[in-house]
Order: C-alpha cells, then structure tokens, then sequence
C-alpha cells in the first residue's frame, strides 16, 4: 500500500473560548499556511481570531510543480499547464484530499463535528 504521508504543517490561530468549529484556510500556490495566515492580519491589521472558531492555516507538501518546470513548489496539486481547457492532475487532487482528510479526521477526534468543518 502506499506509505502514509506525513502530517501537513499548520499554523493555528485557537479560539479564545470553546472550540466548537473549525476553519481549515488554504493559501495559494507556492504560499506556506503561515503566509496566508500573515496576509490575513496584515488586511485585518489581526489575527483572524473567534471565540468557538479553531483557524488552520495548512501548508501544501513540496511537490514538483510542472508549469514551473518541475521544480518543487507548495501547491496543492499539479497542473498540466496553466489553462481552463486541460484535464485535472488527478493523482496529485488524490494526494491533496489524503492529507485534508487526515487534518478533517484531526478535528472530528477533537470533538468537532463533520458540519462545524469549513474549508476555504
């Protein structure tokens, strides 16, 4: 079978009172959790904080990235090529759902139920 990949990084803002949700928030391709966790307070001149709301800024495994050329990037999946009309990068999508699922898993072990989870 194949190997389980490790745990994703992850830069957590944790809720001030109960936790009772959970946000998982993703970057863009080549930011890290912790870049789009610092945009986020630059824009909001704070930590994107709540009182029942967990906030997880993940970061994307180093994967080679084909429209650079194949060098390492943290994306999500790959892509062919930059464009709207070529096929999805199925086996990377796999890959990116394993470790979500796992950072899902994570929460519902926490408490947190499946409808309290958001992922943006």
């Amino acid at each position: 079978g194949m190997a389980a990949p490790a745990a994703l990084q992850r830069s957590v803002v944790s809720p001030a009172g109960r936790h009772t949700a959970s946000l998982i928030f993703l970057h863009g391709s080549g930011d890290t959790g912790q870049g789009a966790r610092a945009w986020i307070k630059q824009i909001l001149n704070q930590d994107m904080a709540f009182q029942h709301i967990k906030v997880i800024y993940p970061t994307a495994p180093a994967r080679p990235y084909t429209p650079m050329k194949g060098a390492f990037s943290t994306v999500w999946f790959d892509r062919y090529k930059i464009s709207n009309d070529c096929p999805e990068h199925i086996e990377s999508i796999d890959s990116m759902c394993h470790g979500l699922t796992e950072l899902i898993d994570d929460e519902v072990r926490d408490g947190i139920a499946k409808n309290r989870i958001l992922i943006g």
